[in-house]
């Protein structure tokens, strides 16, 4: 009889500890209807068209100094407006990496909206241009999108954006933790609710508590693409010194031929691929910020490769790096690069002559701008938009 007292008082206190625990999730989950409801943050999609989730519009922090606005249209790609079915607008297709995507600057600022302005003012045709980069993404990856997503667009042109480390990502650690398959089995969208037992869709319809243990899991999983995003550094030995003799001092070296032979024969079989449906190609290579100085060590090995490459595979190619340098090399107004004289400096130190500028080296604002008005007069020049 005592047994069963004591049993019955323990089965009061665990239903009435989770309906506390219940009533508090309701507490946590509740929003007033003049509150708008909170977007989830930058994540991978395996639908869609584009690689990122679709319908975002949230202002991403990872740099505190320089939040953004990314917003996503309903095809997971990183545009403010629908894609426009009308078969007389020319579609362009611009694939790559972060300088693509447009890290810390948004939506509008980023290059690929700002080549569509440049296009719509210029010519008197109608233009969209579709943003598809991604950050971490190199050639390899971009050939993975082509395939998989890319050619259902039917674009009329494709625009492959580069930065210099494109060589240095196909070094096998990179690839172990940078490759597209990789971010895309940490893919939050869409929500994986896949083989749910009627047990667990009648606790998802009908308790707090078993949303609140989801979000939970979700924000695990962002958190492990975060990780994925970051942890590189440690595993491989001398990250940066690795980079600078692979792309710039030793690019003859036999220990880096693998990376330079798989990008190169990358960007050949992403020619073919639009060449079978007539889709032109352009290239467009952006420059690492410590070439701009007029003495810096940083020489254009990897603009000449990628030169080499494209006129092997008959591709029109944009080295942005002259016309970088043409406009006296500002880094703070062509990267997200502030001055600071405070800085300890190294004279040892290949990077010495931009040691005392902090901040980030992807593009400004202007940056983008700027990249944009070049490639635009390349198209023009080349006959590879309707004028």
């Amino acid at each position: 009889m005592k047994f069963l007292k004591s049993s019955l008082i323990t089965l009061v206190m665990t239903v009435l500890l989770v309906v506390i625990i219940e009533l508090g999730a309701r507490v946590v989950l509740w929003q007033s209807p003049q509150t708008p409801t909170s977007k989830q943050g930058f994540g991978f999609s395996t639908v869609g068209y584009g690689d990122l989730i679709p319908n975002l519009n949230t202002t991403e922090t990872l740099m505190p100094i320089r939040p953004y606005h990314l917003k996503t249209n309903s095809a997971g790609l990183r545009n403010s407006d629908e894609i426009n079915e009308d078969e007389s607008v020319f579609r362009v297709l611009a694939i790559g990496d972060s300088f693509t995507y447009g890290f810390y600057v948004h939506n509008e600022e980023a290059y690929p909206y700002r080549l569509e302005e440049v296009l719509e003012q210029t010519l008197s045709g109608r233009f969209q241009v579709l943003n598809a980069g991604i950050p971490g993404y190199t050639v390899a990856d971009s050939l993975s999108y082509m395939r998989d997503k890319g050619m259902a667009l039917k674009p009329d042109l494709v625009i492959l954006g580069s930065y210099t480390n494109d060589i240095f990502d196909y070094y096998p650690r990179m690839r172990e933790f940078y490759a597209r398959e990789v971010f895309l089995q940490y893919a939050t969208y869409p929500p994986r609710v896949e083989n749910a037992s009627p047990l667990e869709e009648w606790l998802r319809q009908n308790t707090a508590l078993f949303t609140v243990i989801e979000r939970f899991r979700a924000q695990y999983r962002e958190a492990q693409i975060e990780d994925t995003m970051n942890r590189i550094t440690p595993y491989v030995p001398d990250l940066q010194g690795v980079y600078q003799d692979m792309t710039f001092f030793n690019p003859d070296s036999p220990d880096y031929r693998a990376q330079y032979d798989g990008l190169g024969a990358d960007v050949k079989a992403l020619a073919e691929l639009l060449n079978e449906q007539n889709i032109p190609l352009m290239w467009v290579s952006f420059p690492d910020l410590i070439q701009l100085p007029d003495d810096s060590p940083y020489n254009d090995a990897p603009q000449q490769f990628f030169q080499r490459v494209a006129d092997e595979a008959g591709i029109t190619f944009v080295n942005l790096l002259p016309d970088f340098k043409a406009l006296d090399g500002d880094i703070q107004a062509l990267y997200l690069k502030y001055y600071n004289r405070d800085l300890p400096t190294d004279p040892n130190n290949p990077e010495a002559l931009t040691m005392m500028f902090e901040g980030d080296g992807h593009l400004s604002m202007y940056g983008n701008l700027v990249t944009a008005r070049i490639v635009a007069e390349s198209l023009i020049q080349n006959g590879l938009v309707p004028e």
